[in-house]
């Protein structure tokens, strides 16, 4: 009798021991990360369409403040909760999110609708949303349905375009940080001639060129104003820039006035 209590006692232990095993083995299972990569490519892709089927039906009736509102809606409708998803890839993370914001920025621009700034807001948001697009469809290559193929063909071409003016207005950025009219002659008359060196380093070639010096005092305050400027200037051609001033003066500022690339 004490022999078949002591085995119970022992099957009943190790069946204890069986079920913790088991339930610790499950507890190490982790469980599977979700990526939304392909999904956000997909609700693009169909955002697009959508956008565009509405913008077919409004055909060549004149476009409201509600058409516009309309246009980008249907686009938020199909990617705007990507913005809390988990991304495989950083670099589509960033771009998703940063899409969606453009979006929502072309809808703050038509806030401004029946103002005289609106046709500027609007033209930079649009543009700032194309150019995130191409990043994602160069790598990503967008597919539509072939009666939208036109469509693409054409944000890409305006994308393309946003993306090389915002590459060389920073070039040209860099350009004009690196003028320093570090050379000076006097030749005792009372004006004195300033230079400077500087090499086209934007990695294309310029047309005209063009940038205001401004001449500032102690306080900061403008005592002459200054013009430099050049023509056919080539890619990584050095050119030297000259004014002279009566003035004196404790510092300076370079700005561009206007640039025309060939």
């Amino acid at each position: 009798m004490t022999t078949h209590i002591h085995w119970r006692k022992v099957t009943g232990l190790l069946l204890a021991l069986l079920l913790s095993i088991t339930l610790v083995g499950c507890s190490n299972k982790t469980t599977k990360t979700k990526y939304y990569d392909k999904d956000f490519i997909t609700s693009l892709e169909q955002g697009l369409e959508a956008r565009w089927k509405l913008t077919d039906e409004a055909g060549d009736q004149d476009i409201n403040q509600s058409d516009y509102n309309s246009f980008i809606n249907a686009e938020l409708k199909q990617i705007s909760s990507y913005s809390s998803k988990k991304f495989k890839s950083t670099f589509l993370q960033e771009n998703a999110i940063a899409y969606i914001n453009s979006l929502k920025n072309q809808k703050k621009a038509l806030k401004s609708y029946n103002d005289s700034d609106f046709s500027t807001k609007w033209n930079k948001a649009y543009d700032a949303r194309n150019a995130i697009l191409v990043k994602i469809d160069n790598k990503y290559h967008l597919k539509v349905d072939s009666k939208y193929n036109s469509y693409l063909v054409e944000l890409r071409r305006s994308g393309n375009a946003a993306n090389k003016n915002t590459t060389r207005n920073a070039a040209v950025d860099s350009l004009i940080k690196s003028i320093k009219f570090n050379d000076k002659t006097d030749d005792g008359s009372g004006w004195i001639e300033y230079s400077a060196t500087v090499e086209n380093t934007t990695g294309a070639n310029i047309k005209n060129f063009s940038a205001v010096v401004k001449l500032k005092d102690k306080s900061n305050v403008t005592t002459d104003t200054q013009y430099v400027n050049t023509e056919n200037w080539n890619k990584n051609e050095k050119v030297k820039f000259k004014f002279s001033t009566d003035k004196d003066f404790a510092s300076y500022t370079v700005t561009k006035d206007y640039v025309d690339f060939d």
